[in-house]
């Protein structure tokens, strides 16, 4: 008796039968090789139909290549597929917790505007979910409903839902994903696994000119050079064995830098203290003093 195949070996059998990296053409392929076999022919199917999922597909698209209804397929995939592990990305990239609730939402987003396309004006709506850049647009006094409402006004959107199911990324959010994972891969240290988070993304669309989440930012008030300065501890280390910062300090008449902390710049009557790549004026001196004569833990009530 034969040796049983692996998942992989399965997998790429679909390949060859599908003929094309369409994900429904490679459903309906691994479902006709797995379906005489027993074993790894159930993964191998939960593995595929996790791929048409995250390509934005909707679960009745799945169960009509299934043969069953979008429900059935629900109930009998939605948990497995959630707990395959997550397969690694090209290059060995990892997408961070906060940036796949992010993606999540954004494609949320898309779909109660009536869209089968997500673009970064929603990428910029899921920011706001969780992490680093939903802290840093909060900052800045940006809220879902300010964003949805500049983008109503600048974008041309369906008056209802069309109930077409879950968009997928559109083409400026595909290539700004793909940015943030190349920002990512630059600024890692080379001793340590490649994560993509919500800075990076952020920090793409809302410095790509031409974006509409860029857009979006421009007619709520949003400088995106804000964004850039409250991101810069996050995106800007360098790619080196242990990712040490450059020691090389500003010249004193550098009036361009701003407190690394309150983000005002510097003048005459507000002098920076120059560090590796970061800044401190004297009133955030004096109030990380009065911080430190506390008790420990007084200022966490």
């Amino acid at each position: 008796m034969s040796e049983e195949p692996t998942v992989e070996q399965l997998i790429a059998a679909a390949h060859a039968r599908a003929g094309s990296d369409d994900e429904l053409a490679l459903l309906d392929a691994v479902i006709a090789v797995t379906q005489d076999l027993t074993g790894h022919a159930d993964e191998a199917v939960d593995q595929v139909v996790r791929q048409v999922r995250t390509a934005g597909h909707s679960w009745t698209v799945i169960g009509e290549r299934l043969g069953v209804s979008r429900q059935a397929a629900r109930q009998r995939y939605a948990d497995r597929v959630e707990r395959i592990q997550e397969l690694p990305t090209a290059g060995g990239l990892i997408r961070g917790r906060d940036l796949k609730s992010g993606l999540s939402t954004a494609l949320a987003a898309a779909e109660a505007d009536g869209l089968a396309e997500a673009g970064t004006e929603h990428l910029l709506l899921g920011l706001l979910t969780d992490g680093v850049a939903a802290a840093t647009l909060e900052h800045l006094g940006v809220t879902r409903d300010k964003i949805r409402e500049a983008g109503r006004r600048l974008f041309d959107y369906p008056a209802a839902t069309t109930g077409s199911g879950q968009p997928v990324f559109s083409g400026e959010a595909t290539a700004a994903l793909a940015a943030a994972e190349q920002l990512a891969t630059e600024r890692t240290p080379t001793c340590a696994p490649v994560v993509v988070n919500t800075p990076q993304l952020l920090a793409v669309i809302a410095t790509n000119p031409g974006s509409r989440a860029r857009r979006v930012l421009n007619d709520i008030g949003v400088d995106p050079a804000d964004i850039k300065r409250q991101l810069h501890c996050y995106v800007n280390v360098p790619r080196t064995a242990f990712g040490r910062r450059s020691r090389r300090r500003r010249r004193p008449d550098d009036t361009s830098a701003h407190c690394s902390f309150c983000g005002h710049a510097r003048s005459d009557e507000r002098r920076l203290v120059t560090g590796p790549d970061v800044w401190i004026c004297a009133d955030c001196v004096v109030l990380c003093g009065e911080i430190l004569t506390q008790p420990a833990g007084a200022g966490s009530k």
